[in-house]
């Protein structure tokens, strides 16, 4: 596959910033699209703008990389109110439950299909803005609405399945969430050397560093698991 125009980064004239806009990525073909987002060989820039003015990017496309402190309230809610075994259970089951649905939302809903223009603007938005300037630091958490509405659609699933407990099953989700959102920023704030030079789990999180760049840099079709390393699944 070769393009009929790569895109270009454009350079903002005070802050010297590279990004890209909408329109560079919609003036692709589906296969074209797929081809400059993956290819190892695409320009990464700095940010991406979806919108003229640099509020709307900020709160539609942003989010800064605290977000996780937004989920403490609920999560301490349900770990200091009276524990029951069975609430226990059910919050360690979540916790589990986690590290499958991290591979299987990254390889199947964030790495879907670009079949026409409706997946292709689905998906620049939900995860190629990532793939083309991974250095933004401010797109590595999901906006707030996108992650409430993910939540709150677990959430519905699990009461729609009749699961005694979805409350403390989304709490353990939760809790899974912080660390591996904790992780990836990480990942793209520091290299795997710097990491490895965190105390207690420095070797750990540099093998997910390494494991994660590997997605980014040089197959982007294989290493979808970010806070952990599965042989298995990748």
């Amino acid at each position: 596959m070769t393009f009929s125009k790569i895109p270009t980064p454009r350079v903002d004239p005070v802050t010297g910033e590279t990004y890209y806009t909408r329109e560079d990525a919609m003036n692709l073909s589906p296969q074209q699209y797929e081809e400059w987002v993956y290819s190892n060989k695409t320009v990464h820039v700095n940010e991406v703008r979806l919108y003229e003015q640099k509020f709307w990017n900020i709160l539609l496309t942003k989010s800064p990389p605290f977000l996780p402190l937004l989920f403490w309230p609920f999560v301490i809610y349900y770990l200091t109110t009276p524990m029951t075994f069975l609430r226990f259970m059910w919050i360690c089951t979540g916790l589990l439950l986690w590290f499958p649905m991290e591979y299987v939302f990254h390889r199947f809903l964030f790495h879907l299909p670009v079949v026409g223009i409706r997946s292709q603007k689905f998906h620049f938005f939900l995860h190629g803005i990532h793939h083309v300037a991974p250095t933004d630091l401010w797109h590595v958490f999901s906006p707030v609405y996108e992650l409430g509405a993910q939540a709150f659609l677990i959430w519905c699933v699990f009461n729609i399945l009749h699961v005694p407990d979805p409350n403390a099953l989304v709490s353990g989700l939760l809790i899974n969430y912080i660390r591996y959102d904790s992780i990836h920023y990480l990942i793209h704030a520091y290299t795997p050397d710097q990491i490895g030079k965190i105390p207690f789990a420095g070797g750990y999180l540099k093998q997910c560093a390494i494991h994660h760049r590997q997605h980014h840099f040089s197959n982007p079709r294989k290493h979808f698991t970010i806070s952990f390393v599965s042989s298995f699944l990748d």
